[in-house]
């Protein structure tokens, strides 16, 4: 009985042995294992990480829109940007949206153009069409709400037609022939200030308003015109109005 005892504790005891040996290698290998993952992992996180640097100019202009102008050590040195943005990337994403609504702003602009003619003047063709592109470009935008888009410009006609009026229709400066250019100048950046402090002060700030006020104040009063101006910014606000549902952002 004692000999079997003893065999019995003995069998049991090498069983335990090669238990805990059995164990020991597997411990062993799984923690090789995670150490070969971390490895694989490290080395694909720095290769990601050096990737935006080290790919090839191509690769890194198509994957990211952005032009590498100097090296990285130069811009770190310096505190200069090495890469420049040349295009957003967002536009392979979204470029039926981006070809909409360029479309309908030629088509708004198109049909201002053509139901007031007679705004084809340089300067202030230029105004509504800067004010198309702020309102296509980013509808959503503060400044491209009906209540800048108009009070802009609004602001923008009155004081043109009073710089226009205080220069051609009415003799309160009677200036000499050879200074008539100084006097107009001087109107007209008098007439830019003023309106950049009512847009101001009225919170209806509209940057293609200034372009608006020098268009009228520079050229003889014609309230035929004025009236076809204020025709066609009415209609780009009703046309932004009918759009909208179209209209996203296209820049951020």
């Amino acid at each position: 009985m004692a000999e079997r005892a003893d065999a019995e504790s003995g069998d049991i005891a090498g069983q335990r042995t090669t238990g805990e040996t059995g164990r020991t290698p597997r411990r062993r290998n799984v923690s090789r294992r995670a150490q070969l993952s971390a490895r694989r992992y490290y080395r694909r996180h720095v290769r990601d990480r050096r990737g935006r640097y080290h790919a090839g100019l191509l690769a890194h202009l198509l994957a990211r829109g952005e032009l590498q102008v100097l090296p990285r050590r130069v811009a770190r040195r310096y505190h200069l940007p090495s890469f420049v943005e040349l295009y957003d990337i967002r536009f392979f994403r979204i470029a039926k949206r981006f070809f909409v609504q360029a479309a309908l702003a030629a088509v708004a602009m198109l049909v201002v153009l053509m139901l007031v003619g007679s705004v084809a003047d340089a300067v202030l063709a230029a105004g509504l069409a800067s004010s198309v592109f702020i309102v296509f470009l980013t509808p959503s935008a503060r400044r491209a709400n009906l209540r800048h888009l108009i009070g802009g410009h609004l602001h923008g006609l009155i004081i043109g037609v009073l710089g226009a009026t205080l220069l051609f229709n009415s003799h309160l400066l009677p200036v000499p022939a050879d200074l008539s250019q100084w006097s107009v100048s001087i109107v007209a950046a008098v007439c830019l200030g003023l309106v950049i402090l009512l847009m101001a002060v009225t919170d209806t700030d509209h940057p293609p308003a200034a372009a608006t006020t020098l268009g009228f104040a520079l050229r003889d009063l014609d309230w035929t015109l004025v009236g076809l101006f204020a025709l066609a910014v009415l209609l780009l606000a009703c046309l932004k109005v009918v759009m909208r549902r179209w209209l996203r952002d296209l820049v951020e």
